[in-house]
This record gives C-alpha cells, structure tokens and sequence, in this order.
C-alpha cells in the first residue's frame, strides 16, 4: 500500500490556489526593498568607500610628495647659502693671507665687502691662537680684546681638524642670538682664525620666504631640536621635538605644537648638522582631502537616495503587479470553485430528481385517495381523522421535498468566504446527507466512525463541504457499484483529521503522483474535469491544514484531511469582495 503527501507531489498551480492575504504582500514588499537594497546599495558603498580611500590615499601622497620636494628644494636653498658665506669668508682670509701683519688688516673694509655679498652678516673679528679678538668690524666695539677661548665655538673649532665652523645659535658676550661662520688658517707662524656673525633673523626670512604652501613655514633646527632660525625679540630659540634620524632623504613626519597637529617635511642639511623643516597645520595641509571627502559624501549621499527612490518605487510597482495577479487567481479560484459546484450538483442532478419523485408520487397518491373520499360515485364516505390523516403525509411529503431543494439550492448558490468556528462531525454528515439518496440507488454503504468531542475549527464550512463532496464522487466512481465508504474523524496531534475510505480499485504510484495536478483525471472523456482534487487541495490549504492520499491498487483508497485547531485564518478575498472595491 502506497501512501502519499499532496505537499510532495502538488504542482506549484495546485498550490495558488490559496490567497496569500494583504499581509503577505507587506512583508514580501519589504523583504524585496532590503534585498534590492542589499543587492544596489551594498556594492555602491562598497565601491565608494574604495574610491574614496584611493583616492585619500593619492592625494595624501601628492600632498607629501609636494612637501618633501618643497623642503629638499629649501635645503638646497640653504646648503648653498652656507656655502657661499663660507666661500666669502675664505675669499676675505685669503686677502688678508697677503699682508705681512694680519693684524694690521682692514676690518671695517672687510665686513662692508661681506655685507655687500649678504645682509645677513652682522661684524667679522679676526682671532690670534690664544681666542683673543685682535681686531673688530661691527656694531659691537667692546669686544675687541675679549678673549674666546672659554667659549664653545672656539673650542669646538681648536679639537677639530676641519679648518671651518659653522655654530649653533648662541648669545655669547654681545647677549642677542647669533651664529658664526669661523674659518682657521696658518700665516707665517702663528694660526689665525676669522670668524664673521649671522643674523639668526634675517637668516629665518631667507629660509621662510620661499615656501610656496599657504599657512606653512619654514626653519632651521640643530640635532637637539632647539630653533637656528628666530624671529622677533626672542633671545631663546624654541624647539622642535619630532626629529627623524638622520638621512639623505626628506621624511615626512606628524606632531602636535601648541595643542595643533602639524604636518612636516624634514631635510638634513649637508654643510652643517642641522636640519631644515618646513611645517603646516594638517588642517591646512589636507584641506583637499576634506573639500574631496565633502563631494563624495555628497555624490554617495545622492546616489543612494536615487537607489533607494529606484528600489521602493520598483518593489511597489513589482509587489503591486503580484498582488494583482493574486487577485485575478483569487476571482479563478472563486470561479472554479463555482464551476465545481455546480458539477457535483450536475452529477448530483439524478439522485435529487429520484429523491424529490418519492414525495411527489406520496402526494399524487395521497391527493388521489382524498379526492375518490370526497366522490359520491365511488360510494366513498368522507372520514375526517383518515382525511386529516392524509393531509399530513402531504405536508410531510411537501416539507422533505422543500428540504431537499434547500439542500441543494445552499450547496449550490455562491456564498461570501466567511471564517467561523466548524462543527467538523456535524458538516460531514450534512454532506453525506446530501448524497443519502444516491448512494442508496447505486447501492453504495456508508459507514460512520465519527470521535466524540472533537472540537471546532475555524474555516469557511461551504468550501469544506465542496472538498468533502469532491472525495464522495471520487469515492463513488471508483467504486462504480456496490462498495462501501467509510468516514470516520479524530482529534490528534492538535488537528482535526477526516478520512474518507473506498473500497474501488485504488491507484497506482504514478497515479497517485498526479492525482493532484490540475486537469489530471483517470475518469473517461466527459465524466470529469480534473479540478476537483486540484481545487480541494488548494482549500485545504488555504486552511492551513495538509491532505494525504493512501491507496492500493484493487483494494481501495483512503484520503486524510488534516486541519490545525485554534490557528486563526484572516477573511479571504473573494472576487465579491474585490467586486465591492
């Protein structure tokens, strides 16, 4: 014996014919906005913010790069300045090389060829072996005479072997910041050193002045990160703590000054041990980058509106288009449910016509009786209790007759699909009252096994009654004479269950693999539409319960309706509903 789940075999058309209901289409409208969401948005932002970071980095680096080549410029700028100070310096010793005493020489004259060559020398001394100044040009007369040796420049200069010196900024004996340019020579016998001054504040506008970024500036620090170039009236040069170590190349570093995050570009000179950094707010620096930031935020921003406009519009007008559909299938299904209708009452046309013909023939006969009772030439005598008699088994006959065509006429008028609480026990045997007559012609037994106490369920009872209708003429045609049905109901599993055996001859596998495919019928042309198991499983369903066909080829078939208790069904839509609408 084979059995089988409709679930498993129904075809996609069996199963539409269950309403999907306002609440379907709202969740499938929102689940569809998030999909297409996912789906466009994800790889818009995706995209942009790849863009966005290429593009951030480009344009750092283009940043850095302008820096770095703006800073190798300037240290160019300086080591060339160094160098021809010290190469005007070495030119003024040679000259002086040439007297016979070198104490003798002009400094006055010296320092106004020095100054001609740049404004940023301050005086020239010229230095006998023991660090005392012999001779002195400039604006601080006193100091010749002062003896250096104690100072650091000049003992920096006497340990070495290099015959130049360029110093850090000090005060020393004038007390105003200054650094030396210092070259030593040996004239005859005795080593002379000549040492001219810079101003550390007209050497900063030279180095600031060439800067070509708005905001940056440019200056001059030693290795200990303290100021070589100042401004104003400091008399302390300020420092610059973010040194990289030393190399050839410009590197790049980030700080914090005065609680403001700087970027700068740091060069290492190559004439002196000091480094050239040209400095810029990061704010300032990466202006672009946020003015780029904007626009694309911008662009995104706008994008993703017209993706989301776009993708409500679509699921709206895609949601809508479904939901009509579902519409119109609801209209066929209402419809079809109709056309089956009257099909059965078609085919329960003979059976209603011979049950009707009994209590017709019962008055015609009744009707007879009285009229010979009431004929004087018949010599019949008028009896009033065998008369009123008569009269009720006309009644009685006229009201079976009348209840059968209600019967008929309630099954087939087209009702509203209305839920309600369902006796189950009660509407089956409303149904099998209703084929009564004709199984009894085709000599059909039916056999009742009804559970007591089953409960209610909700669902629309004139759609179950067509299912139930559909089995019993299945029942009946695969019987096709004498048989026996055999209906029966229980409460398990928290569902409701109808079974509905036949003894005909069954089913093959394939058979059963189809039997709820619209159209499909194993009937003879003409004796069946093959609806009626399609629509049954699309009602049943519809109440959210399964129905299941068991059967064995030559012993008969059993289908089991299963419908849920206490699951709460919305109203379905009816193509009388829509009408309204």
């Amino acid at each position: 014996m084979s059995k089988l789940d409709a679930d498993r075999f129904a075809s996609p058309m069996a199963g539409q014919w269950q309403s999907l209901g306002e609440g379907h289409f709202d969740h499938l409208r929102n689940k569809l906005r998030w999909q297409m969401l996912l789906v466009y948005a994800a790889p818009l932002i995706i995209l942009a913010a790849y863009f966005h970071h290429q593009y951030n980095v480009t344009l750092e680096q283009g940043i850095n790069n302008h820096l770095s080549s703006l800073a190798e410029s300037q240290r160019n700028t300086v080591d060339l300045f160094l160098e021809e100070r010290v190469a005007n310096l070495k030119s003024t010793f040679a000259s002086i090389a040439h007297e016979q005493d070198p104490a003798d020489a002009d400094l006055v004259i010296i320092l106004k060829e020095l100054q001609r060559e740049s404004s940023t020398f301050v005086d020239v001394g010229l230095f006998d072996n023991d660090g005392t100044q012999l001779a002195y040009a400039g604006p601080y007369p006193r100091l010749q005479g002062t003896n250096y040796s104690k100072e650091t420049w000049w003992q920096t200069l006497v340990a070495s072997d290099k015959e130049m010196l360029i110093s850090d900024v000090y005060l020393g004996f004038r007390g105003r910041p200054h650094f030396i340019v210092a070259l030593r020579r040996r004239i005859g016998e005795d080593s002379w050193v000549l040492r001219a001054s810079v101003d550390p504040e007209r050497f900063a506008g030279f180095v600031g002045r060439s800067h070509l970024i708005e905001g940056a500036r440019a200056f001059i620090v030693n290795s200990a990160g303290e100021m070589q170039t100042i401004t104003g009236t400091k008399t302390t040069p300020g420092r610059f703590d973010a040194l990289p170590s030393r190399s050839s190349k410009v590197v790049i570093v980030k700080t914090v000054l005065a609680g403001k995050k700087q970027l700068a570009a740091c060069a290492w000179l190559q004439q002196h041990d000091w480094v050239l950094v040209v400095m810029v707010p990061e704010s300032r620096a990466y202006a672009p980058l946020g003015r780029a930031r904007i626009v694309l935020t911008s662009i995104l921003a706008v994008a993703l509106f017209l993706t989301v406009l776009l993708v409500f519009r679509s699921t709206r007008i895609v949601v809508g288009r479904l939901q009509k559909a579902d519409e119109a299938r609801e209209r066929l299904r209402g419809q079809l449910f109709n056309a089956a209708k009257l099909a059965s009452v078609g085919e329960m046309a003979a059976g209603v016509a011979h049950e009707i013909n009994n209590p017709l023939a019962i008055i015609y006969e009744e009707a007879g009786i009285m009229r010979d009772m009431l004929d004087p030439g018949l010599g019949g005598k008028y009896d009033r209790d065998e008369f009123d008699e008569r009269l009720r088994a006309i009644s009685e006959a006229a009201m079976r007759g009348r209840s059968i065509t209600r019967k008929l006429m309630a099954f087939s008028r087209q009702h509203e699909v209305e839920i309600e609480p369902t006796d189950i026990n009660a509407l089956t045997d409303r149904v099998i009252g209703m084929k009564t007559e004709e199984f009894r012609v085709n000599d059909i037994e039916v056999v009742r096994e009804f559970e007591d106490h089953v409960p209610e369920v909700r669902l629309n009872p004139n759609q179950l009654e067509q299912v139930l209708l559909n089995l019993f003429n299945n029942a009946r045609d695969a019987m096709n004479g004498p048989g026996r049905i055999g209906v029966s109901t229980r409460f398990e599993d928290a569902h409701v269950h109808i079974d509905v055996k036949d003894t005909g001859k069954g089913m093959t596998e394939e058979q059963m693999e189809k039997v709820f495919f619209p159209f499909y019928t194993t009937k003879a042309v003409g004796k069946g539409t093959g609806l009626g198991l399609s629509i049954s499983y699309g009602i049943i369903k519809s109440f959210g319960g399964r129905i299941e066909v068991e059967s064995e080829v030559g012993k008969g078939t059993t289908f089991t309706i299963s419908i849920p208790v206490g699951r709460k069904l919305e109203r379905a839509r009816t193509h009388q509903d829509q009408a309204r609408e």
